[in-house]
């Protein structure tokens, strides 16, 4: 039988089996006609990240990716861990293969939400650790178009507060086995809290001090110049959780005002800050008690010493001055004064050979100055004449040396009589002017004698030991002499 193919046939053919055709061969062709768009790209990088604050809304950390290739998702795949327990949040976004760019520190230490905020490349992972502050709330992660923004909400007011840590943020505390402290407030009772030490957890108690307040504390161990961390997690029944953090620094708290060569010259100056403060035998409350001071008093500090612990304090001063030299005083009510300190600018006196003492005397500051011919050696407060009996200006040698005297004056040479037994380390020199130990008051720094110049008890033994005429151990008084002579003295105003 012989097929006959007409015309119309073959058209009828062609319209049939030509769509097959082209539909089968776009179908296994399609991967080279239209290249499949992946879900991911293989590979992001960081081209801009940045870090702020919205004021009671949120705080948002924004990372611009791009993509090595076109896909349908403009920054990677993430994932978000969170750990209240030490309140901190983990995001890692897969695929990276750079960061170029960085936050800046002022960014991060401004957003109260964040106590730190740090990220690493590990292997092609991306991890962004944030140390977290304040509510913590579950991070979420927004996108639009390239760039991944975390969301770390605020939360409100009824988020657990810590409030009065002691030591307190950014101190000094002294370095003793001490008591750490801090109080929470809650809107409701207490679920669970953790406290981590230097980012060790540590057992504490908890104290339930009124509805919903509780007062935390722990002991640790605090060491000299070295810095503690402190960091609280507190949750309550609501699971509502508050995170806060603070630091401080193991140092006698007076070094970080005077600096570690306070005592360069015997010891520094304080102004007694309250009135009928207590002066110890010892360094305990028990101990028997020698004298008073008010707030017109200075001590000069000889040492710090350990001694009975009050208010979390066990800091002591060990002072000197006038009436109770080598006595104890509660550290919290000591101020540290301006310390006294040589002229920046001075002459040597002619009458000053190389390799002498000298004694320079500045009653407008009311400062006293030792010199090895031209180098400060001593320098410390001390009291000169009243303005009724001003001290002597001029220079003038030492005539008489003596490791104890009585002394006495009245009307009406002075405006009051006085008789003082057994004054300690005189150096007369000029008439009956002189420089000399004082036990008598304790307000160095200020005018108060009828015309010599007062010094602390350690102060004038110093200058006395260090000053000619040459006393040999035998001796209580000299004159100078031409072989023996006396140290030069310069008073000033």
């Amino acid at each position: 039988m012989k097929l006959k193919i007409t015309r119309k046939t073959a058209l009828i053919a062609i319209v049939c089996i030509l769509p097959l055709a082209v539909f089968f061969s776009v179908y296994f062709f399609r991967d080279k006609i239209w290249p499949k768009i992946p879900e991911y790209a293989k590979e992001y990088s960081v081209s801009s990240l940045s870090c702020n604050y919205q004021e009671k809304t949120c705080s948002k950390i924004k990372f611009d990716f791009a993509a090595s290739e076109k896909s349908l998702n403009k920054i990677p795949k993430y994932s978000i861990q969170e750990f209240q327990e030490k309140g901190l949040t983990e995001i890692v976004f897969y695929n990276v293969s750079s960061v170029k760019s960085q936050f800046t520190y002022e960014e991060v230490i401004n957003n109260p939400l964040i106590e730190e905020l740090a990220y690493d490349k590990v292997g092609n992972d991306f991890l962004v650790k944030i140390k977290r502050k304040g509510p913590h709330l579950p991070a979420q992660v927004l996108q639009e178009d390239s760039i991944a923004t975390i969301n770390l909400p605020v939360g409100d007011e009824n988020y657990p507060v810590i409030s009065d840590q002691r030591p307190a943020d950014n101190s000094a505390a002294y370095p003793i086995f001490r008591k750490i402290m801090f109080q929470a407030t809650l809107k409701s009772p207490l679920k669970k809290a953790t406290v981590l030490f230097q980012d060790n957890p540590v057992e504490f108690s908890a104290i339930e001090t009124s509805p919903n307040q509780y007062l935390f504390s722990f002991s640790e161990n605090i060491e000299k110049d070295k810095q503690y961390y402190v960091k609280t997690i507190i949750t309550d029944d609501q699971d509502k959780t508050g995170v806060t953090s603070w630091t401080f620094e193991g140092q006698i708290p007076i070094e970080a005002t005077l600096g570690p060569d306070r005592f360069k010259y015997l010891g520094w100056w304080g102004q007694i800050n309250a009135i009928g403060v207590s002066v110890r035998k010892e360094p305990k409350s028990s101990s028997e008690k020698v004298g008073s001071f008010s707030s017109l008093n200075r001590v000069k500090v000889l040492k710090e010493v350990i001694g009975e612990t009050i208010n979390d304090n066990n800091l002591w001063y060990e002072i000197d001055g006038g009436r109770y030299p080598h006595s104890y005083v509660f550290s919290e009510f000591v101020t540290p004064l301006p310390q006294p300190e040589p002229p920046k600018e001075f002459t040597v006196p002619q009458e000053v050979k190389e390799g002498e003492y000298w004694i320079d005397v500045d009653l407008t500051k009311n400062v006293i100055t030792l010199f090895l011919y031209d180098k400060p050696v001593f320098a410390s407060y001390v009291s000169p004449g009243r303005p009724e009996n001003p001290t002597i200006e001029g220079t003038f040698r030492v005539w008489y040396k003596l490791t104890k005297t009585r002394m006495r004056g009245g009307p009406p040479l002075h405006s009051y009589r006085y008789d003082l037994d057994n004054v300690p380390n005189v150096l007369y020199y000029e008439d009956s002017y002189a420089i000399h130990g004082t036990y008598w008051h304790d307000k160095f720094g200020t005018q108060q004698s009828a015309g010599c110049t007062n010094l602390a008890q350690g102060d004038a033994a110093f200058i006395f030991e260090k000053t000619t005429p040459i006393l040999n151990p035998k001796q209580e008084s000299i004159v100078s002499s031409k072989d023996n002579p006396g140290t030069v003295v310069h008073n000033h105003y």
